[in-house]
């Protein structure tokens, strides 16, 4: 596999955005590149077993530590801090690394993954930008739920007080207290106890969001959930939502299902779905993680020609 790390500058702001890019050994074999948008309170470098994975099999990826995330973001001292307050700049820099891609990769169909908050970003991108992706996963996909609204209103008062730097456990319990009620810490995140303490060891994992952050997790929430705004321009996108069967972020089958009813009800053709028995949140990194990963590959192959059998 071959590696690359480079640094873009947002659009946005001038932000430095930190990107890694994996591709198979053999440029020639390059069948597509999965983006991927990763979730809340984690870094890159944790997909690097599922990039290794598809590179073995003739696709790249490419991934940046998404505003807020990172060394970089270490570094400044804003983990947890995206600068804008209502989720535009996230999505837009998820863009901007698109179009990069897109450049140098002229003719090879680019399918964007988005994880957990990663999915909500990749959802808010697909109101403006379907058109240009040739697929979209969605792992882990947050419910529509209704509390948002009193986050993001108690999130925005208080950082009137405090400032949008400000870290409240108050915010903090309300938007994840309860995805450790039925495991107990952050075993929510994964049945396979070694990714758990990976996570919590490491100083791009687990830190806690600024009041600025939850504003634009929030948003976000909202945001993909409202029919507002869908332009719409590629209905036969296909969309394929994976989950764990045991992951409390999706918040239960029947509401994981609505998920995917939503787009269907906005018009989106071909939107299908997978549980996974026994996995909880991380499904990319249990211990059956490879099983996701084929069927992911299986989908990738699927979605270029659907008359390929795998």
């Amino acid at each position: 596999m071959k590696t690359e790390h480079f640094s873009l500058t947002s659009r946005q702001d001038g932000l430095p955005l930190d990107v890694l890019l994996t591709l198979p050994d053999d440029p020639g074999t390059l069948s597509g590149i999965v983006q991927i948008s990763h979730g809340m309170c984690e870094h890159k470098e944790r997909y690097l077993p599922f990039m290794e994975f598809l590179a073995a099999r003739g696709y790249g990826a490419v991934i940046h530590d998404h505003r807020g995330h990172g060394q970089q973001a270490l570094e400044s001292g804003t983990l947890g801090f995206f600068g804008d307050e209502d989720g535009e700049a996230i999505v837009e820099d998820l863009y901007q690394v698109t179009c990069g891609i897109r450049a140098r990769f002229k003719d090879v169909p680019v399918t964007l993954l988005g994880h957990s908050m990663g999915s909500l970003v990749a959802r808010k991108y697909l109101k403006t930008h379907d058109d240009q992706i040739s697929a979209l996963i969605l792992s882990g996909a947050p419910w529509n739920n209704p509390g948002a609204q009193a986050g993001l209103v108690l999130a925005r008062a208080m950082a009137k007080v405090r400032g949008g730097r400000h870290r409240s456990r108050v915010i903090h319990e309300l938007a994840d207290g309860a995805f450790g009620r039925r495991f107990g810490g952050n075993a929510w995140l994964s049945a396979n106890e070694e990714n758990v303490q990976a996570f919590n060891s490491h100083p791009l994992d687990g830190f806690h969001f600024t009041l600025n952050g939850y504003m634009n997790l929030f948003s976000l929430v909202q945001d993909v959930y409202s029919r507002k705004g869908w332009q719409m321009k590629h209905r036969d996108l296909p969309v394929f939502f994976i989950a764990g069967e045991d992951d409390p972020v999706i918040g239960s089958r029947e509401k994981w299902i609505a998920e995917q009813d939503f787009l269907r009800a906005l018009g989106y053709r071909d939107v299908r779905g997978t549980l996974y028995p026994g996995m909880r949140h991380e499904i990319l990194l249990e211990k059956e993680a490879r099983v996701v990963m084929n069927d992911i590959l299986t989908f990738l192959v699927t979605s270029r020609d659907p008359e390929t059998d795998v």
